[in-house]
């Protein structure tokens, strides 16, 4: 009578190369979608969740992620920025139907803070010379085009100058910042994701954009399709923060639908005559 014979276990040679290939795809995954949580990895993988955490674990020692609540995110350090002059060419047409778009947000009177970043400055260049608005923003671009050629009443929260944003880290601007309220914020974001929340490349970033977002009775976030169902590197807060997102078609439907689920309004911009979703 024959025994069935049990699959032979992979040696302990065999057995490394196996995690160490596990690990490797594990790196790739994250690094390609920003984020991951254990739960998709151990399905993705066929493992445990407790391989996963160790798998992680031992990623995060070597500096090849960063461990999350729940999973891991790519990294994406402080120092990594690019430089202004870079950051303001990409997705440059993109950023030119959301600026389009989120005009028609833009209230009749009262106060309105704009962010830095590249796309909030292309709805600043759009904003009509005679607007009844008065702008708080720590963008020196944005308060020297609204100062010279509107009648926009602007102030520039003040601070040390970011030479690879042109903004203020807003240091100088701690009384202003529990002082003021504005009816509208319209800020960026390296990431959005509903999991995630709202996420920027550093933690001052992340501590600044939260104090915009806590001084505004609407919060709209002009992001253009490449930073949605994405994870950077330090949290603000959660997606719900947000009344609006403004974004481009290229969006994906599933990201879409995925944030009006989660209570939040998405207006989709495209090129001219090409209509929207």
């Amino acid at each position: 009578m024959h025994r069935p014979v049990a699959p032979a276990r992979p040696d302990g040679q065999g057995e490394a190369h196996l995690t160490l290939d596990r690990r490797r795809r594990i790196c790739a995954y994250v690094q390609k979608r920003g984020a991951a949580n254990v739960a998709e990895l151990a399905e993705l993988l066929h493992v445990a969740p407790n391989t996963i955490r160790r798998d992680l674990a031992a990623l995060a020692a070597e500096g090849q992620i960063t461990r999350s609540h729940g999973g891991a995110v790519a990294n994406e350090p402080p120092f990594a920025r690019l430089p202004y002059t870079s950051v303001s060419g990409r997705h440059s047409e993109q950023k030119g139907w959301i600026a389009e778009a989120a005009l028609a947000l833009l209230p009749e009177t009262g106060s309105v803070f704009l962010a830095d970043g590249t796309t909030v400055q292309a709805l600043a260049m759009r904003i009509p010379r005679s607007a009844g608005i008065h702008v708080v923003t720590n963008s020196v671009k944005i308060a020297a085009r609204l100062a010279l050629e509107t009648q926009v009443t602007v102030e520039l929260l003040g601070g040390n100058v970011r030479p690879e944003l042109l903004a203020t880290d807003c240091s100088l601007a701690s009384e202003a910042l529990e002082m003021l309220y504005w009816d509208v914020a319209f800020i960026g974001g390296a990431a959005l994701d509903v999991e995630a929340g709202i996420t920027e490349r550093d933690a001052q970033e992340a501590v600044r954009q939260r104090k915009f977002i806590a001084r505004a009775t609407r919060v709209v976030a002009l992001c253009d399709s490449s930073k949605l169902g994405r994870c950077s590197y330090a949290r603000v807060g959660p997606i719900s923060l947000l009344d609006t997102i403004v974004t481009d078609s290229g969006a994906a439907e599933e990201d879409i639908q995925e944030f009006r689920e989660a209570g939040v309004e998405v207006l989709v911009a495209s090129a001219p005559d090409a209509g929207g979703r």
